[in-house]
């Protein structure tokens, strides 16, 4: 019998009123193809269209698309249970909207789990920022924001039409880390590519294919159209890798790179094929089954912020991971 793959998992935090549960809805109407499952803290706050709903119950939604949304009532840990263990329906894809006033990483511990090790795994962890009114979080709310901000891959500052650009650059100043992968938007409109990482990587992602560096010039019809802001960058090669440089090349990625995710074929692991994955500043590289008689070979992909991606430079940096001979 073949191993069941890992499900990924999406951590949506940020305080009450930031903008997650329109972004949750955003997810739950969204075309995405995937049987998913919602786990949310207040069901009352999801707004779900009537005409998605197949069937419901006091604790769980099953919608037209796929996907289900159920409360977390009980402990986390007794729930995930349920959904893992649900053969004939196991997702495909979780996401989980933290407490507005708890610290997501707890969540990411209950994750770690043994139980949960080989069955669920971290795809990534967003903070919903509310422009408006971040600046004005003083004392433990101040403090509360921080360790929220701390533990996000990406953070999704929310509301920017209500807010001119200094405010913003001056909430950038004051709040993010230089090196923060940032996605600004209006009513939670953020692409999916970028939020679940599944849907970043598909053969129909519809980012703009970067070959050579560009300077962009965006039309009034491109900025309505969240793909036409992103770009995607390929890599691929026959010979290994070396560990070492690319771990480094990974971490010198610019703050404009949200994504990447591949297969590689690594010097270190021989006979392994290495899966990549980076989201945000966070990147894992993970020996898992052979070949299974294919040829060995590194697929990479990037996703970025238009006009982010130097074609020529990120060839020259993988390249350079490339081993000799």
């Amino acid at each position: 019998m073949s191993k069941r793959k890992s499900v990924p998992v999406t951590i949506v935090s940020g305080f009450l009123g930031a903008g997650k549960t329109t972004l949750l809805n955003r997810i739950l109407n969204s075309d995405h193809g995937l049987r998913m499952a919602v786990m949310v803290n207040d069901f009352g706050a999801i707004n779900i269209d009537s005409q998605l709903i197949v069937s419901q119950t006091q604790t769980t939604v099953s919608l037209a698309n796929g996907c289900i949304c159920c409360t977390v009532e009980s402990d986390l840990i007794e729930q995930l249970g349920r959904l893992l263990d649900d053969h004939a329906n196991r997702p495909e894809y979780i996401v989980i909207e933290a407490s507005g006033v708890s610290n997501p990483s707890k969540i990411a511990n209950t994750l770690r789990y043994p139980q949960f090790r080989e069955a669920l795994s971290i795809d990534s962890i967003l903070t919903v920022v509310d422009a408006a009114q971040f600046e004005d979080l003083q004392g433990d709310m101040a403090q509360l924001a921080m360790e929220q901000l701390d533990v996000a891959d990406i953070i999704v500052l929310n509301k920017i039409d209500q807010v001119s650009r200094e405010q913003i650059e001056a909430l950038k100043a004051r709040w993010l880390y230089p090196n923060a992968r940032l996605l600004e938007s209006e009513y939670g409109e953020v692409p999916l590519e970028l939020v679940l990482g599944i849907a970043a990587f598909k053969d129909s992602v519809k980012c703009r294919p970067v070959t050579a560096p560009l300077t962009p010039v965006l039309t009034t019809a491109q900025e309505q159209n969240h793909a036409a802001i992103f770009d995607t960058w390929s890599f691929s090669s026959d010979r290994p890798l070396a560990l070492k440089a690319l771990r480094k090349t990974l971490a010198e990625l610019p703050s404009e790179i949200y994504r990447a995710k591949g297969v590689c074929q690594i010097v270190e692991a021989p006979g392994k094929r290495c899966v990549l994955h980076v989201v945000g500043n966070r990147s894992e590289i993970k020996p898992q089954d052979g070949w299974e008689g294919k040829a060995p070979s590194t697929q990479l992909i990037l996703i970025g912020k238009r006009g982010a991606i130097n074609a020529e430079q990120f060839q020259a940096a993988f390249e350079a991971c490339v081993v000799a001979g």
